[in-house]
């Protein structure tokens, strides 16, 4: 539980939104296809529609069981006042979380874990993939940005790891923000995009710098606040990645941010909050540590509250989901 650290964990399971915890089953009916990236707990999973993941050969075991691959969003950064888009290779909503896997190597050895490193030997027989697909889990997450630090003053975040309104200090970072768009702003009841971490990008296009640079008012001063970089996809089980076993996704409230380079944010290039965004906010995850900081964004001595307080954990509910159509996102005004 990092409640205020940049460290992701994916989607953790929290409730149900009809029945009691205890009835949150994990469905093993799955095989991880052949062209899928790494997995870990957490991360969501999506229906894989390459043809060589369902090629059938004489003995084999194709066609038994859904080939999953992993759900992996790609941003892309727009010009000013163009909306941020982003895409998945395969287009196809979340069919669930995963939880785990089980095979066995060449040898025979049967192997349960909760990863898979893409690449593994097996002795040839599907790798079981347990998944949780149920659409009414409730799931624990953290915020976080997908980009870093302002390039130009990178003792600033570009994008605010936090909900927020999109008003005339919008994102308070300490510069106001360029066209704040109100009904872009990120409240209980909007629609959120799950993301790996990206990490900064100096000298590209989109190009922000490290999260390590980004200060806070330690009651007296501004002072480094001692964020880590966004763990990235690539680099898992890296000393600049998450280990195996732990998912770098998390629920990304804005992405109002440029192309330029340095990239600078812009609330007219804010994502669209519509029915196929992956996440929907329900609330605050209850404990008496995921509360606003005492001072929060800027770091000039402003008191913290939910919107200016980064890192913190919300709940949600998978919105683009294969077993549920997505809702319309609040947006208010």
């Amino acid at each position: 539980m990092a409640y205020g650290v940049n460290s992701p964990f994916g989607l953790r399971p929290y409730g149900h939104l009809i029945s009691g915890v205890d009835d949150i089953k994990v469905n093993k009916n799955y095989t991880i296809g052949a062209t899928s990236l790494s997995l870990n707990k957490g991360d969501p999973v999506a229906y894989s529609v390459t043809a060589t993941d369902y090629n059938i050969v004489a003995g084999g075991d194709q066609g038994r069981q859904s080939e999953i691959i992993l759900y992996n969003p790609v941003v892309n950064l727009q010009a000013a006042g163009t909306q941020t888009t982003s895409s998945t290779a395969v287009a196809q909503p979340i069919v669930g979380v995963f939880q785990g896997c089980e095979y066995y190597t060449p040898n025979g050895t049967y192997i349960a874990q909760e990863y898979w490193q893409a690449g593994t030997a097996t002795n040839g027989r599907p790798v079981i993939a347990s998944i949780i697909d149920d659409p009414n889990v409730i799931w624990d997450i953290q915020l976080g940005t997908y980009m870093g630090s302002f390039a130009t003053t990178p003792t600033q975040f570009l994008t605010l790891p936090c909900l927020q309104t999109q008003n005339g200090t919008w994102p308070n970072t300490g510069q106001a923000a360029a066209n704040a768009t109100i009904a872009n702003s990120c409240v209980i009841g909007s629609n959120l995009a799950l993301l790996t971490g990206r990490g900064p990008l100096a000298g590209n296009a989109g190009g922000s710098a490290s999260l390590t640079t980004i200060t806070a008012w330690n009651g007296n001063a501004a002072a480094v606040a001692g964020y880590q970089n966004n763990p990235l996809l690539a680099n898992q089980g890296l000393a600049n990645g998450n280990p195996w076993g732990i998912s770098t996704f998390y629920a990304c409230p804005s992405i109002a941010a440029t192309s330029a380079n340095p990239s600078v944010n812009d609330g007219r290039n804010e994502y669209s909050r519509n029915t196929t965004r992956e996440l929907r906010v329900l609330g605050f995850t209850p404990d008496p540590r995921n509360i606003p900081a005492t001072y929060g964004y800027p770091a000039n001595g402003v008191a913290g509250n939910y919107f200016n307080t980064p890192f913190l954990n919300v709940l949600v509910t998978i919105n683009n989901h294969t077993n549920k159509i997505g809702t319309a996102s609040v947006v208010i005004g």
